[in-house]
């Protein structure tokens, strides 16, 4: 569910610094990596792999890279390191919220990076330009002290659909999709939507889905789609989309989550967002997604941690998505199921599990450190000690 909050006098502010950004691109500005060595010591290390903490581990970190991983008592710490003795303290990889809006607002990646969160992807603004959006999004990512920022542009649809960027017919969807990418998108995201609440909008063609997912995957590039209905599952499923955000808020039969599994697709269920559209409208939609998704995670499907950010006029967290995640342990996930949710898996629908994801030799150092287990208590993501981003010591309580 969207509500377009970037708009054009937000775009209007920074017309000056677009020049600039985009007559010069800068190849190094999404990738600041922090020059330096650091050697976090005594911690519990969560690598986000699925296996349990580690006690008494070190990390270090060098030139924004993870180096090497090991026993505080036998590692060899580099002498020009700077050392942090956490003292038993939990380290995490950053997490992430693989769907916000508003993500191109500084102020909002400022919060995220300070509560652990150290990537966010915006799938959804309003910008009419492409190239004006992604120029905007290269420099924000020019600042360290923003967290990462996987964008999608603007919602591809039909036309008078369900979003803002669209397409008349296969060969425009090729097209528009190629320019989407030309332009700077990480992603693509689709609309398959024609009901909800009343609203009625008319749909993509299966062919223009599937034309629209060949084109990106064609140039390394994953595809998201809004859903909301079973329906839209199976036309998601049978497009080759690569994950689908919005948990389906009627039944889903056990044959489409079969089909999620063999063809490897990822959920992103936003519960948030159907906790307040039903406490706002008095609906069932909460209960309702919260029995599908453990369905799905029962049966072996796979979840990336999302909220759906500013995408609709009800309150979402902005920071550590701590509602979130109560809600999908609430569903039935595990803690270890959460973080890797968050981690992980989050870093593979953003096309960065190579980069991100885990805390592993050669992977950016992103790094969220907590005092307390989060797997006896969820809660202890909110009280964040440091956060380490690209390296760079972030935040330091």
């Amino acid at each position: 569910m969207k509500k377009y909050l970037v708009n054009a006098l937000y775009y209007s502010l920074f017309s000056i610094l677009l020049i600039a950004c985009t007559e010069n691109p800068d190849p190094t500005s999404s990738n600041n990596n922090f020059k330096g060595t650091v050697a976090i010591t005594n911690g519990y290390l969560i690598d986000g792999s699925g296996s349990d903490p580690i006690p008494n581990s070190t990390v270090i970190i060098q030139d924004g890279l993870i180096k090497s991983i090991g026993s505080s008592s036998s590692l060899e710490i580099p002498p020009e390191a700077e050392i942090i003795d956490l003292k038993g303290s939990y380290i995490l990889p950053g997490l992430m919220n693989t769907h916000v809006h508003s993500g191109y607002i500084e102020n909002n990646l400022k919060v995220w990076v300070n509560s652990g969160v150290t990537t966010v992807r915006d799938i959804g603004n309003l910008t009419s330009s492409p190239e004006e959006g992604f120029a905007i999004k290269e420099m924000l990512l020019s600042s360290n002290k923003n967290a990462r920022l996987v964008a999608a542009g603007p919602l591809v649809t039909t036309v008078g659909g369900y979003g803002n960027y669209s397409v008349t017919s296969s060969n425009d969807a090729e097209q528009k999709v190629n320019r989407l990418i030309d332009a700077g998108a990480d992603l693509i995201k689709i609309a398959i939507e024609d009901n909800l609440q009343g609203r009625t909008w008319p749909m993509l063609s299966m062919d223009e889905i599937q034309r629209i997912c060949q084109t990106a995957h064609n140039r390394n590039r994953r595809v998201a789609a809004h859903i909301s209905r079973s329906k839209h599952l199976g036309m998601a499923i049978e497009g080759g989309v690569d994950d689908v955000v919005h948990m389906v808020i009627d039944y889903l039969p056990d044959s489409l989550i079969t089909l999620m599994i063999e063809k490897n697709i990822y959920w992103v269920p936003t519960l948030e967002l159907w906790k307040g559209v039903s406490e706002r409208f008095g609906l069932n939609w909460i209960a309702t997604a919260k029995n599908n998704l453990i369905r799905f995670v029962q049966a072996g499907g796979k979840v990336a941690l999302g909220t759906d950010y500013d995408g609709y006029t009800t309150p979402f967290d902005l920071g550590m998505p701590i509602t979130e995640i109560r809600l999908i342990e609430e569903a039935g996930m595990s803690p270890m199921q959460i973080i890797i949710a968050g981690t992980k898996n989050a870093a593979l629908v953003c096309n960065l599990e190579n980069e991100l994801g885990t805390i592993e030799p050669g992977k950016i150092a992103d790094i969220t450190i907590v005092y307390d287990n989060p797997f006896e208590d969820l809660e202890s993501l909110l009280n964040v000690q440091i956060v380490i981003h690209n390296g760079e010591i972030i935040t330091d309580q």
